[in-house]
């Protein structure tokens, strides 16, 4: 959309709003056209008059209030505090932050309240003080992470340079396409043939859009570590757009590198894998630092990536180039993990990416979308692809996993459970919940012990809380309709610095213990396995992927005696007695049926499936199934080769 474009559109806009809308300017945010008013509580009053335009005009429109009618935060503070103090809510409990940029006030409450009162007192807010406000939900206090985003946006008056970045943004997106054509393809760069450092080229005439950016954090070489983008004559600028599919590091982390080496342009990501992300990406830094290793990036790199983020809802469909939508669908992986899907040039082709995907119901999360109306290329992953990855029933998993914690209790044992802190951690804890607290059939029944959480598990609980909407209808119900939750109950226990950890280890009871990193890549859960290794009365149970190379994998496969380096860099040899039990059926991935029927659901649609993510075996072992049974074009995309799409 040109200048001028936008100025029609803008006429028009003003040619279906009465005056009372006093509707000041509409300009570009981003991807989306705002509409500034001194007035924000007439559009609050009546939804339907921002949503009937954005379907009449097929554009994304925001409403931000003009910043000369804003009451200054500090007094808008005390007005909406005054608001909330009606409604129930005492001072202390009521935790405000401000977004000049968007003329937003987000307000964090330590408890649901029904969407009746929320949209009655966000009236009222607009109305006195012309502030826009955005209602949130959190455990115990505001989680920091969002502390740190709030910091990067504004302070020293980042609002500014926010402004001018969304401003260039805008720009580029509706700048007049040049060239699009049907000259669309796709190169591998990381995350083919592997497991790990996923990032792929999708490219036209006109674009040039990066589908995540991640790390190989079990790499047996430096130069395994990063994806091949030094190998392309690519300069960084002239990408359109980074989507990120999932806060993991193996598609996050190295997103920051791209900044330090001057890209300026949009990253994509759904609401809650922004602080999940910033999660992951901080915590990568400290655990290099304490490796004795130098940092790829720094958290100035971190904040310039966060001053650049544009999120999204699912089935939010944006321009994010001249020729190219974006749409996220729910994949049922983690808590905000998408389906990535591209609709090119006019529909003229579409293309998606599953990322890490879970086609099937979790204790936590919805199954991951299978309704979609135009797809010719889907490029998917094959995690758990291989011909024997035909994993249990889920319910069945979950008895057979408490009967085996059942037993390590009843002996006196500690239960390890090496997790990622973010997606397997709250689903296990959702699992625990359900079989500690409401299960009825005495065999199954865990009896009610310690269960402590370390290395960023509590962090990642609150965001959680945070995104409520994001969780199934249960998990939600759960939250909404009861004092008590999967990660607010008596008997978890945060650690929260080494002492604690002491604790946990020498508690005399038996306990069950969550730590990262879940591929025992580091992280705390090392110092846990150091020091109940030794002891045939405890266990170590896996619920999560353990890649090639790791040491999870090593233990998994039978090593029995195995060196650790601790932080002073001395070697200790650790003899596992300790009982080693795998249960592959917590997987936020699909197993091979649920990958194959999500190929059936699509097959209609499709022209050709291209298979990554996944060890060598399992990719080519997928790719042969898909084409033998439905008759489509299926292969493993290869590092470096670059496919064109018909």
């Amino acid at each position: 959309m040109s200048k001028s474009e936008l100025t029609k559109l803008s006429l028009e806009i003003l040619e279906k709003l009465s005056q009372a809308s006093e509707v000041t300017r509409i300009t570009y945010e981003g991807p989306a056209i705002a509409i500034y008013t001194k007035s924000p509580e007439v559009f609050l009053t009546d939804p339907t008059l921002i949503s009937e335009l954005a379907t009449r005009f097929k554009k994304r429109l925001l409403l931000r209030s003009e910043p000369d009618v804003r009451i200054e935060p500090e007094i808008a503070r005390d007005m909406i505090i005054g608001i909330l103090k009606e409604t129930g809510f005492k001072e202390a409990e009521i935790k405000i932050f401000f977004d000049s940029i968007r003329g937003e006030v987000h307000i964090y409450l330590p408890r649901y309240v029904k969407g009746d009162i929320i949209k009655q007192v966000t009236i009222e807010i607009a109305k006195k003080t012309k502030w826009i406000a955005r209602f949130k939900t959190y455990h115990r206090e505001v989680p920091q992470v969002f502390k740190d985003i709030y910091s990067a946006l504004l302070f020293g008056g980042r609002d500014k340079i926010s402004q001018r970045i969304l401003s260039n943004i805008g720009d580029r997106i509706f700048r007049q396409a040049l060239n699009p054509s049907k000259d669309i393809r796709i190169t591998g760069l990381g995350g083919v043939e592997e497991v790990g450092r996923s990032a792929f080229l999708v490219e036209t005439s006109e674009s040039k859009i990066l589908l995540d950016f991640g790390v190989k954090v079990n790499a047996n070489k430096r130069s395994d570590f990063a994806p091949r983008i030094d190998a392309l004559d690519l300069i960084l600028n002239d990408l359109d757009a980074v989507i990120l599919s999932h806060a993991h590091l193996d598609h996050s982390g190295l997103i920051p590198l791209l900044y330090k080496y001057g890209y300026r342009g949009p990253v994509y990501m759904t609401e809650p894998t922004l602080p999940l992300a910033v999660l992951l990406q901080e915590d990568f830094i400290d655990i290099t630092r304490k490796s004795g290793l130098s940092t790829l990036y720094s958290e100035h790199d971190i904040k310039e990536m966060i001053r650049h983020v544009i999120t999204l809802k699912y089935n939010q469909v944006t321009d994010v180039a001249p020729d190219i939508k974006l749409t996220f669908s729910n994949a049922g992986h983690i808590l905000g993990s998408a389906m990535v899907h591209l609709h090119i040039v006019e529909g003229v082709y579409n293309i998606l990416y599953t990322g890490d995907f879970k086609f099937g119901q979790t204790r936590l999360l919805d199954a991951a979308n299978a309704n979609f109306t135009r797809v010719e290329t889907l490029i998917m992953e094959s995690t758990y692809g291989g011909r024997n990855d035909i994993l249990r029933n889920r319910k069945e998993e979950e008895m057979l996993f408490c009967k085996e914690v059942k037993k390590v209790l009843e002996r006196k044992g500690k239960v390890l459970i090496p997790t990622p802190a973010v997606g397997r951690a709250q689903e296990m804890l959702t699992v625990l919940y359900n079989y500690i607290k409401k299960e009825e059939r005495e065999e199954y029944k865990i009896p009610e012990v310690n269960v402590y959480i370390d290395g960023m598990i509590e962090d990642a609980n609150k965001v959680h809380i945070v995104y409520l909407d994001y969780l199934n209808i249960r998990i939600k119900s759960l939250f909404r309709e009861t004092d008590e939750n999967p990660f607010n109950v008596d008997y978890i226990v945060p650690i929260s610095k080494p002492s604690d950890r002491d604790e946990a280890i020498n508690d005399p009871d038996p306990a069950i213990i969550l730590s990262t990193s879940g591929m025992l890549q580091g992280g705390p859960v090392i110092e846990y396995l150091k020091n109940l290794a030794h002891d045939p009365r405890n266990a170590i149970i896996f619920v999560s992927y353990q890649a090639e190379n790791t040491l999870g994998r090593r233990i998994v496969e039978g090593e029995k005696s195995i060196d650790l380096i601790d932080e002073d860099g001395r070697i200790t040899t650790v003899n596992i007695n300790m009982e080693v039990l795998k249960f592959d059926g917590f997987t936020g991935h699909s197993d091979r049926r649920q990958l194959l029927g999500f190929v059936s659901r699509l097959k209609h649609l499709l022209k050709q499936v291209y298979i990554v993510h996944g060890e060598v075996s399992k990719i080519r072992n997928l790719s042969g199934t898909i084409t033998q049974f439905f008759e489509l074009p299926a292969a493993p995309l290869k590092m470096l080769d670059t496919v064109y799409l018909r």
